[in-house]
């Protein structure tokens, strides 16, 4: 033998410094979590968007805390009935950034109501609050709806209000208590009126919605005193006619009576029966 050392001839497919040092082959297999520099580089990324979870599950919470306590001491029962209290609740926490756009909802959180319980709050409290405070009552009383079913509505209604009492109580005993509603505060308004009061009393604002059931009650026994708007006039019971309609009113499967005076003027409409009507494929 020669002494001539043997070596490996280099492949074209394997690298030249295969066997050249360990310190080519550390470079070439490098872990790229090794000490390159790359981790120096991702660490402040990482750490940022640590920092703004952080603040965004902070300000959650202090928005969820104080969205709370307003829930807690500043809505009453008719708000946290009426109102859209959850839903208002976890978008204002979940998406809170966007109301540092309008900093004084943090401050004021408000709960709007669902589009189909606008202003129920407001007519309950009220219903609540005249039931607890009855106004005065005469020996009759007038109810002038400003508005029935169909409508805008002028017409101007006087009953005795003894003969309502006596209506309204055998009806009541009819029904049972679940349908009372708030006509037990009607009732109770009526039998603690005053028989030397001979003026006529108005039915509160309040009550007449539910009071149109009344008044068609009375009109169809022939009771009270019916005075036309458009006539300005006071319609003999004897004159009234009732029909269906009115003619032109977009009746979604509803039939209506209606009430009129001699000359076709409407006194008062009041929803009958209701068709369900399947649309034809």
């Amino acid at each position: 033998m020669t002494g001539r050392r043997a070596t490996r001839d280099s492949s074209p497919h394997e690298p030249a410094d295969w066997d050249h040092g360990s310190h080519c082959g550390r470079s070439w297999i490098r872990s790229p979590f090794g000490d390159n520099g790359l981790s120096a580089k991702r660490k402040p990324d990482t750490m940022n968007i640590w920092t703004f979870l952080y603040i965004y599950l902070a300000g959650a919470v202090l928005v969820a805390l104080r969205m709370g306590w307003h829930i807690r001491y500043r809505l009453d029962k008719y708000d946290r009935r009426f109102s859209d209290v959850r839903g208002t609740f976890w978008f204002d926490v979940i998406l809170w950034p966007m109301l540092l756009l309008k900093p004084d909802t943090l401050i004021h959180p408000a709960f709007p109501a669902n589009i189909w319980n606008e202003g129920r709050a407001d007519a309950e409290r009220e219903l609540d609050r005249l039931a607890q405070n009855l106004p005065s009552c005469g020996s009759s009383i007038r109810y002038v709806p400003k508005e029935d079913e169909s409508g805008d509505c002028d017409s101007e209604f006087v009953f005795d209000a003894a003969a309502v009492d006596t209506i309204m109580a055998k009806r009541l005993a009819e029904l049972p208590a679940a349908q009372h509603g708030r006509y037990p505060a009607i009732l109770n308004w009526l039998r603690q009126r005053d028989p030397a009061n001979a003026a006529p009393t108005d039915v509160p604002a309040a009550w007449n919605g539910h009071f149109r059931n009344v008044a068609v009650g009375m009109m169809n026994r022939g009771l009270g005193q019916v005075k036309c708007g458009k006539c300005s006039d006071i319609i003999p019971q004897e004159q009234i006619s009732i029909d269906s309609g009115p003619t032109g009113m977009p009746m979604s499967g509803w039939v209506y009576n209606l009430w009129c005076c001699p000359r076709g003027h409407k006194l008062l409409t009041k929803d009958a029966i209701h068709f369900f009507i399947r649309k034809s494929d």
